[in-house]
């Protein structure tokens, strides 16, 4: 028997009566927050504020030009809510269809970047701004999974999950458009990298060739901690997003291999712009800065997790010299040119160094650290401390009174 394709009229009458029902409360909910809150107020203080006859008219062709720009987004949302809470199969797309989910992940993204620039222009802050919009845009979803039980339809609660993630994508799509996705703090200016790259080379000469079996564990180590780490990404990303809207990466611009600057990725721990006021300094074992999720990707070391892709491109290794910035690196190669061995080989995630020492040890005990690691540099010696840094990073660091040094037992130079 042929499956007929007629919609229950009692269903559509019932849903569409949800659905005028909802965008009468948006438009008055767009009423409350962008009139009420943000172009009246502007009218009333531009018009006690300007005097001359000019400037009024100014004004109010302004708040014109806002007040058609905001219907004009109004309507947009007016479409993507109706979207969103319409069934597939009214737009002609079964449960199954291929483009179901690529629309929803379109509309919802849409939707939720659109209400973060209507109620940027309210006053609020930034980052209200978009935790808001985040939050009626799964407000939303939970609304559609409700419509779709009451009017009888099958709509899984993986749903509003997947929905959450496209409000998330949309309020990282206004993150990019407005600040970026990076931060890229203080980069070296060109007269500096070129003071490195000369001291390097009048200390190391011509710096040799990463071995091919390091490189190849290197890249394929990368590959596969790429996947294994990727829902993780994902967490990290929101956890950062939601505490401190902004940039989710930190870029440092650091020495690598034979002095050669690059751009090292980190998660962003601290809030924005922490170096605004002091310019680049180490951070300390208590500082105000860091963000609540700062301090336990700190703790875990999982705010190193994007120095994958420096592996992958080439500029880090998954052992060597941790990387420092061009600025400070410098400042140590003027006060001990030796300073330069430490960047015969690339720079690493983990290192001697980070093993044995701490963070806090001086860059004269790091020089000798790292020697030591170049002297001893092989594959099996990288194989035995990245055992000892994920041994260090999960377990050491979270036992009681631990004094910060790893048993001797555990080390030994050489492969």
């Amino acid at each position: 028997m042929q499956r007929s394709n007629v919609i229950d009229q009692n269903r559509l009458d019932y849903n569409t009566i949800i659905i005028l029902a909802y965008n009468v409360w948006f438009n008055k909910l767009a009423d409350y927050f962008f009139y009420k809150f943000s172009l009246i107020p502007k009218i009333v203080w531009n018009s006690m504020a300007s005097e001359n006859k000019s400037g009024v008219q100014g004004d109010k062709e302004a708040d014109s030009a806002a007040r058609a720009r905001h219907a004009g987004l109004r309507i947009v949302l007016a479409i993507i809510s109706t979207l969103i809470l319409l069934p597939p199969a009214w737009l002609g797309l079964g449960s199954k269809s291929p483009w179901a989910v690529p629309l929803e992940a379109v509309v919802f993204t849409l939707l939720v970047f659109c209400i973060a620039y209507l109620i940027q222009s309210t006053g609020m802050r930034r980052t209200w701004v978009l935790r808001t919009a985040f939050l009626l845009g799964v407000g939303l979803s939970l609304l559609r999974w409700g419509v779709g039980i009451l009017a009888g339809n099958t709509v899984s609660l993986w749903w509003v999950v997947l929905a959450a993630i496209y409000a998330f994508t949309g309020g990282l799509l206004y993150t990019a458009v407005s600040v970026g996705l990076w931060e890229d703090n203080f980069p070296p200016g060109r007269d500096d990298v070129d003071e490195v790259i000369a001291i390097h080379k009048r200390r190391l000469g011509e710096v040799p060739p990463l071995p091919i079996a390091k490189r190849l564990f290197d890249f394929l180590v990368a590959i596969f901690g790429l996947i294994l780490s990727s829902p993780i990404w994902i967490l990290i990303s929101f956890l950062i997003w939601f505490e401190d809207p902004g940039p989710l990466l930190f870029v440092k611009n650091s020495v690598g291999k034979g002095g050669r600057n690059f751009r090292q990725f980190k998660f962003r721990s601290m809030v924005r712009d922490a170096e605004k006021e002091t310019g680049p300094i180490l951070a300390s074992e208590d500082d105000t800065r860091l963000l609540r999720i700062g301090y336990i990707l700190r703790k875990t070391a999982l705010d190193e997790l994007p120095q994958l892709l420096n592996i992958l491109s080439g500029d880090m290794s998954l052992v060597g010299p941790r990387p420092q910035r061009t600025v400070l690196v410098l400042e140590y190669l003027r006060q001990m040119p030796e300073y330069a061995e430490r960047h015969r080989v690339p720079p690493g995630i983990s290192g001697l160094a980070q093993v044995v020492g701490s963070y806090y040890i001086t860059p004269r005990q790091k020089l000798r650290l790292d020697r030591l690691y170049v002297r001893h540099a092989s594959l099996g010696f990288d194989i035995k401390l990245l055992v000892m840094a994920f041994l260090v990073v999960f377990y050491l660091r979270w036992k009681k009174n631990w004094n910060g040094r790893i048993p001797r037992t555990w080390f030994r130079f050489g492969a």
